[in-house]
């Protein structure tokens, strides 16, 4: 369950000082002793705290590597009419796929650590004002010199993208020596999920840093352009992508089921464990080293955007891997799935009522089945 900012709070005096007092750790975060008593009883019922020894908890976190940024989107009304203006519905909204990946696993009560940079501005402050309540944000530097990461998405009124702007420069700064800086972190992460907004050079190094120690490295694409990142092999990773970015990757086409099959071979060649392929928004192809199978939304809707559809299939499959999932008769592809296709659904990047409870329910009600391609 994610944390308030008080509770936040306490966990971080206690982490300094096990041996506090309860009046000196009410004074100490400006609350009355009966307020914090009651913070920390809540702690020891979720699980942060052991009894009244005030030993933390130290689960071993999910850390997601990669973008926090603000998208901003801008829905045209009419056919579009150059050199002049239009009229548009305009939407905006926390972006960056490592935070929403991050946000995803957060509702549903996962401990996750975000790895990202941001610039000292008010795009920040926005995003650490929501994200804060899902997300530990312990690990995001804060530069004085760089904005804040934008995109921009001009749509037409059918939902196809016209056309994409975006002022990511400061993910040039998310090199090796920000990342060694985290290292303790990462080695304590049970699952890292990296976005392509990293450099080659850093995801190089985290593959081999993750191998090292057993630990689940997932790596999902973020843009055609941001592609160059993707390394050359992908030995024991899960890769995350989308037809288009693997189609101008390798310079083939990727349209029909069958094409769409190959490329999974491509990159189990490559080495990797397990990949997910996403066509647009009506069908995603899972393979691993037992079987490729596709599987179809069954509320597809043509032409429907994907706002946040990767990130919500990998996020709910985080979780799902970690709470028994193949116990109810899912495996965790599928209820990552459902998550991914009622998030298309919702038409926000986060579906903002899940929780563990919620997405129980939705695997009952929401059946996805794959076939063998």
């Amino acid at each position: 369950m994610a944390l308030n900012e008080n509770e936040r709070k306490i966990l971080d005096v206690i982490r300094e000082d096990p041996f506090i007092s309860q009046q000196s750790l009410a004074e100490t975060i400006q609350l009355s002793r009966s307020a914090a008593a009651n913070i920390i009883s809540g702690l020891v019922k979720k699980g942060y705290l052991l009894g009244k020894a005030y030993v933390i908890n130290e689960e071993r976190p999910v850390v997601c590597i990669g973008a926090a940024n603000i998208d901003n989107r801008y829905i045209v009304q009419d056919d579009l009419i150059r050199n002049t203006s239009n009229k548009v519905q305009a939407t905006s909204s926390l972006g960056g796929v490592a935070r929403n990946i991050a946000e995803n696993l957060g509702r549903l009560g996962e401990h996750v650590d975000l790895i990202s940079v941001v610039g000292n501005d008010d795009d920040w402050k926005r995003i650490k004002d929501h994200s804060k309540y899902f997300i530990g944000l312990s690990s995001v530097t804060v530069l004085d010199n760089q904005a804040t990461g934008n995109f921009i998405e001009i749509i037409g009124k059918k939902q196809e993208i016209l056309i994409g702007l975006s002022d990511m420069s400061i993910y040039d700064c998310l090199n090796l020596e920000l990342i060694n800086k985290h290292l303790e972190k990462i080695q304590r992460a049970k699952c890292v999920i990296v976005d392509l907004n990293c450099s080659k050079e850093t995801i190089e190094f985290l593959q081999a840093f993750t191998a090292r120690y057993n630990i689940e490295l997932i790596l999902i694409t973020v843009s055609t352009q941001k592609m160059v990142n993707l390394p050359d092999r992908l030995d024991g990773i899960t890769l995350i992508t989308k037809h288009d970015e693997m189609e101008d990757k390798f310079q083939r086409p990727v349209q029909t089921d069958q094409e769409l099959k190959k490329m999974v071979q491509l990159v189990l060649n490559k080495g990797a464990k397990q990949v997910m392929i996403s066509k647009d928004s009506d069908k995603v192809v899972y393979g691993n080293y037992e079987s490729i199978q596709i599987f179809e939304n069954p509320q597809y809707s043509k032409g429907r955007y994907e706002w946040g559809q990767n990130e919500a299939l990998c996020g709910a499959m985080v979780y799902a891997n970690f709470h028994q999932y193949e116990e109810l008769g899912y495996d965790s592809i599928q209820v990552g799935l459902i998550n991914a296709y009622l998030t298309l659904d919702c038409l926000q990047i986060v579906r903002p009522d899940l929780t563990p409870d919620k997405l129980k329910k939705d695997i009952v009600n929401y059946p996805i089945t794959g076939r063998k391609i």
